[in-house]
């Protein structure tokens, strides 16, 4: 997992928690380094530039705040960050407008996957940061059922159901035809023996069952098998679906002024691996808010980043994730409600479908 900060061993009294929490409040709203003066014109401490300079200071010793500049204010460094979201954050529930928007687009998706592409535009434009829905490998994926549809006289839709909701559609070719009676009894023969059963095991099995059908010369099976191994093969390979909706967004974070960073950033967006590695450990992790920030991960480090993350799902068996990602100075406190918010009613959308496909 992310390595976290360690903060468990140091303590902060009452003073320099609160205006560690205002520097971090005021330099997420405004992007500018926090001086001194601007605490005491805040009115919240009755105390005078002096003493907070000294707070600042102290602050700054036990690497909670930093200055960018010798004549510049201070700034939040990764450790006052995580501080903030594991002691002093105010979680603010999302809003009316933000509970709308996506109630009435999640209830209004009549598929699933339909959902997955409006999850990351969702969280984008509520955010204005990069939003993320990310469906795990899928070898994992616990199969329901199997079905076949012709869709021509070599061309065969298999679309597989997973126990979490998840709907998989893919097009596979046969060498001869099949009738739809035939597709039908393949469908119920696999779904049969193989109901509940994560599909990389689906595989094994088949494969194994393949080999005594052809020694035994069951036309019939011979064919149900291949072309249940030729289906899941033909969805194993696409191990991950990753949505990124809102990459332009970083092009108006002073974050990212610098050309240079933001061409690694956008790079780095292409070629996803390292931000997946860090979503498929999520997945496995407990219920809640997921927050890695900046330097607690080598993605977040190396483009300075954080990403707020929420598991989907259904029951004990989770789908996969919703999350945000943008620049350290971020909204932790508004955007975390709002991916856990949009996590739950994905969840209750795949519980639906589940709902109804067992009537």
């Amino acid at each position: 997992m992310a390595q976290r900060t360690d903060i468990r061993e140091v303590e902060l009294d009452g003073r320099a928690r609160e205006v560690l929490r205002e520097i971090v409040i005021q330099y997420v709203s405004g992007g500018e380094p926090i001086s001194s003066r601007s605490l005491a014109r805040s009115g919240r401490f009755g105390l005078s530039p002096a003493s907070l300079r000294n707070v600042m200071a102290d602050l700054e010793d036990s690497g909670f705040v930093y200055q960018p500049h010798t004549s510049s204010g201070r700034v939040p460094t990764d450790r006052g960050y995580r501080f903030f979201i594991d002691h002093l954050m105010r979680n603010r529930k999302p809003s009316q407008h933000e509970r709308e928007v996506i109630d009435e687009n999640v209830s209004r998706a009549s598929e699933l996957d339909e959902v997955m592409q409006l999850g990351s535009r969702i969280l984008s434009d509520l955010s204005n940061q990069i939003g993320l829905v990310f469906l795990p490998t899928l070898n994992h994926l616990v199969m329901r059922s199997i079905d076949f549809i012709a869709v021509s006289d070599t061309r065969i839709m298999c679309v597989i159901v997973g126990t979490n909701g998840v709907v998989v559609n893919k097009i596979i070719e046969s060498r001869e035809r099949i009738t739809r009676e035939e597709l039908a009894s393949i469908g119920t023969y696999v779904t049969t023996g193989f109901h509940g059963l994560p599909l990389e095991i689906v595989r094994s099995r088949l494969l194994s069952r393949l080999e005594e059908e052809r020694a035994q010369y069951d036309q019939f099976l011979q064919r149900s098998v291949a072309l249940a191994v030729g289906a899941v093969d033909e969805v194993l390979p696409h191990e991950h679906d990753l949505h990124l909706e809102g990459a332009a967004s970083i092009l108006d974070k002073p974050e990212f002024a610098d050309g240079a960073a933001m061409r690694r950033t956008f790079l780095a967006l292409q070629q996803k691996e390292k931000l997946i590695e860090i979503l498929n450990r999520f997945v496995g992790e407990e219920d809640g808010v997921q927050i890695v920030v900046g330097s607690e991960s080598v993605f977040t480090n190396s483009h300075n980043l954080s990403l707020v993350a929420a598991r989907y799902g259904s029951g004990s068996c989770p789908s996969g994730l919703v999350g945000i990602l943008g620049p350290t100075r971020m909204e932790y406190a508004r955007l975390g409600p709002l991916v856990e918010y949009l996590g739950k009613a994905i969840s209750r959308k795949i519980e639906e479908s589940q709902q109804e496909q067992s009537r």
